[in-house]
């Protein structure tokens, strides 16, 4: 009789899996080969960088998939005067779609890919100019196609963002002057029909929120769940708030803390002290990481398995791909989906910064080595 072969019994733990995720990096310049590139006609200056350079060296482009935006028409149609040369001077094939209507986006992107030659394309995602929205829906529609894809993200920093005078940054932000805001309104609260989630009536509403600087979409979103604003939230509520090294933004990190305790706890007494957010819920993710983020979002729906999950995305367009990636891996997570009425075009960016990429060469691969997070595996001895 053989003796037994010794085996080890283990979980597939959320940071073994995180390790294994490709870095951001900074734009080789190098020249390529694209079966389909999908990006936006947003208003920034910074959504020509990718285009641009993807003419100068000389990359070859099969399809475009263009998503526009229903805000900021006359804005958007400066910018497109622009953009849409630059494009044509790769390819003449390109399709447009919405880009806030998650089942536009799968329609546009599913189709395209049918038409690729080959069993395994390379995908190109230019986020840059891209909102949470249509950066999500993108990288969901992606997965649900089951095929195995190259997919190369873009992302380009602006060279400067808007900032309010000195006095103004130490302020709540419901204090700013009208000039100073970079949105206004909050329109199209609802499910992405991409990400439903799994929910139970017996099971309590919980929130996952990435807050910003200008809380009303957050609020919207929060009430659309059920969540009030001044109660409930110290239990229902994770917060993801930014962090960043880079100092000329670290007063952005603090406002998006000082107005999210205002719109939870109301306006100070002049004779109170600062309030401080729940202990133990909240947790800091750099805005160029989004695999911190996914790790936070995967440990928090481990940690929270008897309740209905829900995000809500008003992060950084980085952090945006974590969100994606995490609801890939955990489809019972729903995704909350708002954006402005009008954004501040004058006051959002200038200029082009640096071009970061995110590789996955198996995009595939990635998201069923997230979705197996919890999950045993057997190690031979």
């Amino acid at each position: 009789m053989s003796a037994r072969k010794k085996f080890l019994v283990k979980p597939i733990l959320v940071k073994n899996v995180i390790s294994t995720l490709p870095v951001i990096q900074n734009y080789n310049q190098q020249s390529l080969e694209i079966d389909l590139f999908i990006g936006t006609c947003g208003f920034e200056e910074r959504t020509l960088a990718v285009p641009k350079a993807l003419r100068s060296n000389n990359t070859k482009i099969n399809r475009i998939a263009l998503g526009s935006y229903s805000t900021n028409p006359e804005d958007n149609l400066r910018r497109q005067s622009e953009l849409l040369p630059a494009l044509q001077d790769i390819t003449t094939e390109i399709t447009h779609f919405e880009a806030e209507s998650p089942e536009d986006t799968y329609r546009a992107i599913s189709s395209l890919i049918s038409k690729t030659d080959t069993d395994n394309p390379t995908i190109a995602l230019d986020i840059s100019g891209g909102s949470s929205t249509f950066i999500i829906s993108t990288l969901l529609s992606l997965t649900r196609l089951n095929r195995d894809i190259k997919l190369i993200i873009f992302y380009t920093t602006a060279a400067e963002y808007h900032s309010p005078s000195e006095k103004s940054r130490a302020e709540p932000v419901s204090l700013w002057s009208d000039t100073d805001l970079r949105e206004r309104g909050v329109q199209d609260v609802s499910a992405n029909e991409l990400a439903p989630g799994i929910q139970h009536d017996h099971f309590p509403n919980y929130a996952i929120a990435l807050p910003s600087m200008f809380p009303a979409r957050l609020q919207r979103s929060l009430s659309f769940l059920g969540i009030g604003t001044l109660g409930g939230v110290e239990k229902n509520v994770f917060w993801i708030l930014p962090k960043t090294d880079e100092a000329d933004h670290q007063w952005r990190q603090s406002q998006v803390k000082l107005s999210l305790i205002e719109m939870i706890y109301g306006k100070l007494e002049e004779d109170q002290s600062q309030r401080l957010l729940p202990t133990g819920q909240y947790e800091y993710c750099d805005v160029l990481s989004y695999t911190e983020c996914a790790r936070i979002l995967i440990e928090q729906s481990q940690k929270n398995p008897n309740k209905n999950i829900s995000i809500i995305h008003a992060g950084t367009k980085i952090q945006a791909v974590g969100v994606a990636l995490s609801i890939a891996a955990r489809p019972e997570i729903a995704l909350i989906k708002a954006r402005p009425q009008e954004f501040s075009a004058n006051n959002y960016s200038q200029g082009i910064g640096e071009i970061f990429t995110i590789c996955f060469e198996n995009f595939r691969e990635t998201c069923s080595s997230l979705a197996a997070i919890g999950q045993f595996e057997v190690e031979s001895n």
